[in-house]
């Protein structure tokens, strides 16, 4: 679930539901950085970044580059395969988000500065309640194809999402989305959902659709051909590649006319491809990109973007039903010894928190810090006896004795899968491994098919896993981790949990001062039950040769700055 190409991340500031009835002018309408995903955003580690329109002020004015030209590329991408299709209503891996966020655009995105602003919208009112959100849609706005992107295109797209995998969960409290007329577009909600206008424009699963297309071909999303966003998807190849072509009808035309990805998982193989020039932008391994900063040939972009490294459980049976022994394990993985070999010391710990010190809503919680590693140990040994996980006589692994729903004598042992085209996953399994031994836990480390591996994990078929997403701040990160039916909740914390429920929606209501002390309740409650395990965060590395011009990384899936991107010859 790794994110690439990503910004740095800045201290969130968050809105209050308007007293009165206000109307949010073009562009920069809302402070609030709430996600995307992903990833977030999820899943692959994906060096192809997906674009919408605003890295300025005002998106629609964007050059294409100094001259106000465009470069014919091609620009050569290694990236992984979208294994989840190009249907915006069921694929929420990044691996087919990043690639349908360049052929689909929404009704908002994020800029530069993480701020929410118009994309195929161009301002948008919220009624006094903070109830009804009313959209008005850029002048002149077009599909692939040339057909008019009109209020009914939106009405299909968003009842469709309702009902669909990906947003379903928080599009639940939309009550109607009605079209007042071919502009103008009215969404009703049950409640006031400060976070609105950041979810509709959720890269990808917020894509307006055009009715006319979707509902004419059944088969539309095995080859989307007529869409919104600032490139069209001309060629797709499976297990080869894909190519995208820039949109001519498009608000604001992207600067580079031509897009080629190749499919590859390997990073290694990825910067050689760069230092031969046969590919212009991949993620790098952390050893290689160490070496290329220091050489000086090729542009390291390095994110700082909250990205947190975790382990996902099923808590619904042994192991991991007690909290005694998902905190045993809190306490026995090696934190910084993980960062320092996986990540070459990049990146960063956290021994409680999931959010970022640079967060509004961030406390330092270190409930998992001892004071050495041998009383870490100490006291992951203390806790799995106390949930009857005892050392037999002479060492080794552990063994039931008077676990609920286990046979005793049974031994404390699971296989751990990662994606196998991570290798920092790798990594980090192998590790917990070394670690996991030293308090008498088995674990086999299981390279698992990348293609299969997130969609196993939303069915819960592991016993325990290794993931890392990203999410553009801490009302994003609660919204699709935490809540019931949120984007990436089945991939990460599998709760359903209505008193949880309620605080993250009450944080999405109430003013700036009660969200943030809601979101640190929600931290702290977190670190005490780990529905899941974060222990660290990515900083992932991202090679480009000197030809790739004016690209910035953005800040989610979005990644709305490659549409400024420019080619030199």
């Amino acid at each position: 679930m790794s994110r690439d190409l990503t910004t740095l991340w800045r201290q969130p500031r968050f809105p209050s539901i308007p007293s009165g009835g206000s109307t949010h002018q073009k562009e920069r309408v809302m402070s609030k950085r709430q996600f995307r995903v992903l990833a977030a955003g999820l899943v692959a580690a994906v060096v192809l970044a997906a674009c919408g329109g605003g890295s300025t002020d005002d998106p629609a004015a964007g050059d294409g580059g100094d001259d106000g030209g465009q470069s014919a590329g091609p620009l050569r991408m290694l990236g992984v395969e979208p294994t989840q299709g190009f249907d915006p209503a069921t694929a929420f891996a990044d691996a087919s988000r990043v690639p349908m966020a360049m052929i689909y655009e929404t009704l908002t995105e994020r800029d530069g500065d993480g701020e929410i602003v118009g994309a195929l919208a161009e301002s948008w009112e919220i009624s006094e309640d903070g109830t009804v959100y009313t959209f008005t849609l850029r002048d002149g706005i077009a599909f692939s194809d040339g057909s008019p992107i009109t209020a009914a295109d939106v009405v299909f797209s968003f009842e469709r999402a309702k009902d669909g995998e990906a947003l379903s969960g928080q599009l639940g409290t939309l009550t109607s989305v009605e079209a007042v007329d071919d502009t103008t577009v009215r969404f009703t909600l049950a409640g006031p959902m400060s976070t609105f206008p950041a979810l509709v424009g959720r890269p990808a699963n917020a894509a307006i659709l055009s009715e006319a297309a979707v509902t004419a071909d059944p088969d539309y999303f095995t080859m989307p051909t007529v869409t919104s966003g600032p490139w069209s998807l001309s060629e797709y190849t499976p297990k080869s590649q894909m190519t995208f072509t820039a949109n001519e009808h498009y608000f604001r035309p992207p600067g580079i006319a031509t897009i080629q990805v190749s499919f590859n998982n390997d990073p290694t193989a990825n910067a050689a491809a760069l230092e031969s020039g046969s590919a212009d932008v991949a993620s790098v391994a952390y050893s290689d990109a160490e070496r290329l900063k220091a050489e000086g040939t090729l542009q390291i972009i390095q994110s700082d973007q909250l990205a947190p490294l975790f382990w996902g459980w099923d808590r619904t049976k042994a192991p991991f039903d007690n909290k005694d022994v998902r905190q045993a394990v809190a306490w026995a993985v090696d934190r910084e010894g993980k960062q320092e070999a996986c990540w070459f010391g990049t990146g960063g710990v956290t021994y409680g928190n999931i959010l970022r010190p640079w967060d509004a809503a961030y406390e330092e919680i270190n409930t998992y810090r001892a004071d050495s590693r041998e009383d870490a140990l100490a006291e992951a040994a203390s806790l799995l006896d106390e949930a009857g996980w005892v050392e037999p006589d002479g060492g080794g692994t552990r063994v039931a004795d008077g676990v609920d729903g286990v046979e005793d004598g049974t031994p404390l042992a699971f296989e751990v899968p990662y994606e196998g085209n991570w290798p920092a996953a790798e990594c980090h399994v192998q590790l917990l491994q070394q670690n996991l031994q030293e308090v008498g836990i088995e674990v086999t480390p299981r390279k698992y098919d990348p293609a299969a591996y997130w969609g196993d994990v939303g069915n819960g078929l592991f016993t325990m896993y290794h993931g890392g997403a990203g999410a553009a701040d801490s009302m994003d990160l609660y919204t699709n981790w935490f809540a019931s039916g949120g984007s990436l909740t089945a991939l990460t914390t599998h709760l359903a949990d209505p008193e949880i429920d309620a605080k993250v929606t009450e944080a999405q209501q109430v003013d700036e001062a009660t969200s943030i002390e809601l979101i640190k309740e929600l931290e702290q409650w977190q670190a005490d039950e780990l529905p899941m395990l974060v222990v660290g965060y990515q900083w992932p590395q991202v090679g480009m040769t000197q030809r790739v011009q004016n690209y910035k990384p953005g800040v989610d899936a979005d990644s709305y700055t490659l549409v400024d991107a420019t080619l030199s010859e």
